[in-house]
């Protein structure tokens, strides 16, 4: 089996430092484009040899790629609030999602044009960077990045220059997005340097960087990849809720909720899988997740679950592995 797709932060392989710098991309403008729709959502797939964006339909339908550079491995698309522009990453092919120290941060139009990279390896001195989020104004951005014993939560412009840092610099923090108003980030990581993933725990602070964090999660599991529903109203996030063994080689991992202050903890997938990356749909009614099966055949395919855990279903028409789903 190959590598898990879930293990979403480089700390956890052995990382060189690496070079090169991208401190003011040019960000081609978007008139003309015609934005995706609400029905619409872009994920990830290696499909085709290397891994490469893709947009479908939210049941899976209507398949088009919209990167085609086999000299990367091209994932974690993320969607404009005005649907216009998709975020991603690039690593080298073959290396996807396993070394942080190797990715670099682009943008493209929704319809695949105009490929601009808007954070090299290395730009600002960071070893580590990943999980870049747009705003939901769409007019900056928030991040990982830093060094690899400790890396830092950060806002930056949404073309990825003038990073400003929200956490203080101490501890290990990963996995950022953004509370539906923009007034708050959330997060995973722990207080301490080192921090071991069993320590992982989910955080929410405020966007500008005051006040001190609120820990969400309080448990004795490793927490990760927080997101707010559309209304603010809850949190989502994946739990690892069974260690690594030799019938679960990379463990096993499942979906939790919860509202934004820990309370009303609950979950949303049960079962000795792997769940992972949830991410709300627009209206609120739906989470969009990647999903690993032991026992079965293939890889990662996506999945939509109502957030009450009633009605998984796995969308149609997918080959290989397909992952990072966002809508």
């Amino acid at each position: 089996m190959r590598q898990v797709r879930i293990l979403l932060c480089g700390f956890l392989l052995s990382l060189a430092a690496c070079g090169g710098s991208n401190n003011n991309p040019v960000v081609p403008p978007v008139n003309g484009v015609t934005p995706l729709s609400a029905g619409q959502m872009v994920f990830d797939s290696d499909r085709t040899g290397n891994f490469e964006i893709f947009v479908m339909q939210t049941d899976g339908s209507a398949v088009r790629q919209l990167t085609a550079n086999t000299t990367f491995d091209s994932w974690w698309p993320r969607i404009s609030p005005d649907r216009k522009r998709i975020l991603f990453y690039r690593t080298p092919k073959g290396v996807h999602d396993t070394d942080y120290s190797q990715t670099s941060l682009w943008a493209m139009n929704a319809d695949g044009s105009a490929v601009t990279l808007l954070r090299d390896r290395g730009t600002d001195g960071w070893v580590l960077q990943g999980h870049g989020e747009w705003s939901s104004d769409g007019t900056q951005l928030t991040m990982f990045g830093g060094a690899v014993a400790n890396p830092q939560i950060y806002v930056t412009r949404a073309d990825g220059t003038q990073p400003r840092r929200v956490t203080d610099g101490l501890g290990f923090w990963v996995d950022p997005s953004w509370s539906p108003n923009g007034s708050r980030l959330a997060f995973a990581g722990c207080v301490t340097t080192p921090c071991p993933v069993a320590n992982f725990e989910i955080y929410t602070a405020a966007a500008d960087g005051t006040g001190t964090p609120t820990r969400v999660t309080n448990d004795a599991i490793r927490d990760n990849d927080p997101y707010y529903s559309p209304d603010g109203s809850k949190i989502a996030w994946l739990s690892e809720t069974q260690a690594p063994s030799s019938s679960f080689p990379v463990g096993v991992w499942n979906i939790r909720i919860a509202a934004p202050d820990g309370a009303a903890l609950a979950g949303v997938t049960n079962d000795t899988n792997v769940n992972s990356k949830p991410d709300w749909s627009l209206d609120g009614t739906h989470i969009f997740f990647h999903r690993l099966v032991y026992g079965t055949p293939g890889g990662f395919t996506i999945y939509s679950i109502q957030p009450n855990g009633v009605g998984m279903v796995q969308l149609n028409g997918q080959i290989g592995n397909n992952e990072f789903p966002a809508n």
